[in-house]
């Protein structure tokens, strides 16, 4: 199983890290042989919001080899939506892959036609581009159907990730996954 995440300049750190370490947990846990995850851009490394730097594994190109591509948010993501060769470099068969995106990530999915009258979610102050691009807004944190899903808000990323494994390799793998990183006491923050 390939699975890519898609990063450019100024990616929102939070919505990267958190994915990236619960995916990479199936293959450090030993619950897949046939598990990786590559980051995937057209520079060797990108810079962070928050300043990190972190490089990449294979070209955008590589998500057609991908079983499931997450796609990233960031502020980069309302200028990537218009950019013609960006786009053009993403092609997958969407009735194979598991395709995601996590706050404005939702935006570039949208862009490439893959939301178009469907039901997504992204960060609340994308909602009206979302909708703009095709997609139906909905104020939830997280959003899927069939190979295809959707999430608002930077932890949200951990039910995205846990779908992705949940999808490919399953339930009972996302739940030994989630175990490892839930509060020891689940309880209501608010």
């Amino acid at each position: 199983m390939n699975i890519g995440i898609v990063l450019f300049d100024q990616f929102t750190d939070l919505d990267f890290y958190l994915p990236w370490d619960l995916l990479n947990r199936v293959r450090l846990l030993n619950l897949s042989q046939d598990w990786q995850v590559f980051i995937l851009g057209d520079q060797p490394q990108f810079k962070s919001a928050a300043g990190l730097w972190v490089q990449t594994h294979r070209p955008y190109a590589f998500a057609a080899s991908c079983d499931a591509l997450l796609f990233c948010s960031g502020p980069q993501t309302r200028t990537l939506i218009y950019d013609a060769g960006f786009l053009s470099q993403f092609k997958f068969d969407t009735s194979k892959t598991f395709i995601a995106g996590i706050d404005s990530g939702a935006l570039i999915m949208a862009a490439l036609g893959l939301l178009d009258g469907k039901p997504a979610t992204t960060y609340p102050t994308a909602f009206q581009e979302l909708a703009r691009l095709g997609a139906i807004p909905q104020k939830q944190s997280f959003v899927a159907e069939e190979f295809i899903a959707t999430a608002s808000r930077c932890l949200s990323g951990t039910q995205l990730a846990l779908w992705m494994i949940e999808k490919l390799i399953g339930k009972e793998i996302a739940a030994k996954i989630y175990e490892t990183v839930r509060p020891l006491e689940e309880k209501n923050l608010g």
